[in-house]
């Protein structure tokens, strides 16, 4: 093997879908040697994952995407249950709040997404992408991981990286390899998937008939696509349920007589699965080959994104010297309790999609008849409020002071929309860019963070964002500050139940703590032994300037 043919980079991802090619932008824009590699020729190019959350798009503003990969999605679409095709609408999912920066369920097309994807990777002169590459094995020796790759001519590659990541889908190879096993269940029930093209139906909201003889869902997409999930029984044969005339059968109450294009069909079995291990030396699993979720609440790709979130950020610091190796733990511990939740969701709305029985069918439908009389369980529903919040209860997180503000800890932070300096509207995350914030709110808030006295703020690099009241009068510009007015009363909500605290947001968006100013000390202190940054030097916590992408709006008010 040639010098050419070896590779020494800091992170090699293994699999270009959404979970790899999310966390291979957010290393490639912290100036991390990254190499991706995917088997596969390029992105894939049939429909695969149909609906894209909040959290998903607030990580597509984190690294720059967010505008490109709207032009793909329509936004804020719900969800309406009935009895059956041609029957009555006996319950809807509206949710309207968007306390994130984005509606709550949005659909979208995965091969535009992963073509965004890769285009905006190509902007990192760190980044190294290598379609038609597979890893054939890998070893771990004295903190690196030693790996061999073969590209679609059979040519050796070797690679040397710090760490390893696997996102090569739910058969994962790497998993495999690593002889992790996964605890769970299969499911006998199969689905027939069908994505259709050129759609003339302007009904632009989910469908679910709960049908026990036959449930079917249909879920609209962006330019004229919608997709069609029909059960098939245990009795009924896959192949012959594929055939021309049996598709046509099925969409009939849908497309009467009028042609369709069918662009995919295909047979899925579900699973509700996950990896009893994360991590192993310097190699992770994350995306499907870490969790493996049932589409009926449409989390399992927007897990995986969650998954590239939590622990790209936390790569790219340990590689720059400023978290050491033992953050990385808190990966897991931190994400699996959430991804196990929202596999019991997606079990959960599977009885309602799927029901066991006609009897079971009426029940169900009866209930949410009864809710629609009901407010506070009616709008407990509509709003989508059963989704499990993200909110992290063990990892790199500080919990003091008030419980009110303990409880907040781990929990994802809103993105109210401001307005800057200039009189522009902006969104909190713009502000912010991609490292750690100090937040306040007050109108005193601008002095209370400049009075912050701990050098952990600026070696960590945390942008110092005061929150001021709409109806607050104009304060004097701070230097070091910037400062927005909460032009809307979101940040206020936020901040009501922790009264005249500080709050550190981590650079994925969750709240790693709060504190008052005469707790600054200690809280830093607490911060330090808990990141583990007492193991570092405080040459290599601090922070250049690039790393770190933000707006311009976030320059400090001169």
């Amino acid at each position: 093997m040639t010098e050419q043919q070896t590779h020494s980079v800091d992170i090699l991802i293994v699999g270009a879908g959404p979970t790899g090619l999310t966390l291979a932008n957010i290393l490639g824009q912290a100036g991390i040697r990254t190499l991706i590699i995917d088997r596969k020729p390029s992105t894939v190019a049939e429909p695969r994952a149909v609906s894209i959350d909040d959290e998903s798009l607030r990580t597509m503003q984190f690294i720059g995407l967010d505008q490109q990969v709207l032009k793909d999605v329509v936004l804020g679409y719900g969800v309406h249950y009935f009895t059956r095709p041609g029957g009555y609408c006996f319950g809807k999912v509206e949710p309207t709040r968007s306390e994130y920066g984005f509606p709550r369920r949005n659909a979208f097309r995965q091969p535009l997404f992963e073509a965004t994807l890769r285009q905006g990777a190509q902007r990192f002169a760190a980044l190294d992408m290598r379609f038609g590459h597979e890893l054939e094995s890998f070893s771990q020796a004295d903190g690196q991981v030693q790996a061999l790759i073969r590209d679609v001519a059979g040519q050796p590659l070797k690679v040397s990286a710090r760490y390893l990541v696997a996102c090569d889908g739910g058969r994962s190879p790497v998993r495999t390899l690593l002889d992790i096993p996964m605890s769970g269940a299969t499911f006998k029930s199969r689905w027939i998937v069908l994505d259709t093209e050129n759609d003339d139906d302007p009904f632009w909201q989910t469908r679910v008939y709960c049908d026990a003889r036959r449930p079917i869902v249909e879920v609209p997409g962006p330019h004229r696509t919608r997709r069609f999930e029909v059960m098939i029984h245990p009795h009924e044969d896959a192949e012959a349920m594929l055939q021309d005339e049996c598709i046509s059968e099925f969409l009939r109450p849908f497309r009467g007589d009028k042609p369709t294009t069918i662009v995919r069909k295909v047979v899925y079995t579900f699973h509700a699965r996950m990896a009893e291990r994360w991590r192993i030396g310097n190699v992770f699993l994350a995306g499907d080959a870490a969790h493996l979720t049932p589409p009926y609440a449409g989390q399992g790709m927007n897990s995986g994104i969650r998954d590239a979130h939590n622990l790209g950020w936390k790569l790219a610091e340990v590689i720059a010297g400023r978290l050491p190796d033992a953050a990385l733990d808190s990966y897991e511990s931190e994400r699996r309790p959430h991804a196990w939740a929202l596999i019991k969701l997606a079990l959960n709305l599977g009885e309602v999609m799927a029901p066991r029985s006609r009897w079971h069918a009426a029940a169900i439908s009866g209930f949410f008849r009864l809710v629609a009389h009901l407010p506070p369980l009616r709008d407990y529903f509509l709003q989508m409020k059963f989704k499990p919040k993200p909110r992290y209860q063990h990892g790199l997180l500080v919990r003091q002071g008030r419980a009110a503000a303990q409880a907040l800890v781990g929990s994802m932070s809103p993105q109210p929309r401001l307005q800057a300096a200039d009189g522009s509207i902006v969104r909190l995350d713009d502000v912010v860019g991609t490292t750690y914030a100090l937040l306040a709110f007050g109108t005193q808030a601008a002095q209370k963070l400049a009075g912050l006295q701990q050098p952990l703020w600026d070696a960590l690099g945390a942008r110092r964002i005061a929150i001021v009241p709409r109806d607050a009068a104009a304060s004097a510009a701070v230097a070091g500050v910037v400062q927005c007015v909460d032009v809307e009363d979101q940040a206020q909500s936020f901040f009501k139940s922790l009264g005249p605290s500080i709050v550190l947001v981590r650079p994925d968006r969750y709240v790693a703590g709060s504190f008052s100013d005469a707790q600054e000390a200690v809280f830093a202190q607490a911060c330090i032994d808990r990141f583990g940054l007492h193991a570092t030097s405080a040459a290599a916590i601090g922070r250049t300037d690039g790393m770190t992408r933000a707006s311009s709006l976030a320059r400090p008010a001169a």
